[in-house]
């Protein structure tokens, strides 16, 4: 149970808050770094690049990786599509269903987004220190594959 005098203290501490404040200061260096570039994304795009894997996905696929609904990857997919960085072909296996494939000068652009995270990543780790990055990633990733094993 949290006291009076405990309230602000977890206010401002809980994970919730911590997660959130983090994922926004890291959105706004990708920005940020985003504006040295030809073409600016948006973080959906490099959302979707990233959900990729390099690998073909159906939009639904893509739609669930992400956790965003079908019509916001659907948006998503054709400004990268008119920008030359994905395809739309027809599936194979089912003639209704398009599969989405990134283009080499999408993967080109993927990597230096990656390149920007790994930056990104690398100022956290001048406050907190390498190994505590590590760990923090390692907990957050056992955390989520437990999620994961819940959900399947």
């Amino acid at each position: 149970m949290i006291d009076n005098n405990s309230d602000e203290n977890f206010l401002e501490s809980n994970l919730l808050r911590l997660l959130t404040k983090t994922s926004q200061w890291m959105e706004s260096e990708i920005h940020k770094l985003n504006k040295t570039y030809k073409h600016e994304f948006s973080i959906a795009e490099i959302k979707v690049l990233d959900g990729l894997k390099g690998k073909q996905k159906s939009i639904a696929e893509l739609a669930r990786v992400l956790q965003i609904s079908r019509q916001a990857v659907h948006k998503t997919i054709h400004k990268l599509k008119d920008k030359g960085y994905l395809e739309l072909v027809i599936d194979k296996n089912n003639k209704k269903d398009r599969k989405v494939i990134i283009t080499q000068n999408g993967k080109n652009e993927r990597n230096k987004r990656l390149e920007d995270i790994v930056e990104i990543e690398q100022k956290i780790s001048w406050v907190i220190g390498e190994r505590n990055l590590d760990y923090v990633k390692e907990i957050l990733l056992e955390h989520i594959r437990y999620i994961k094993s819940q959900n399947s």
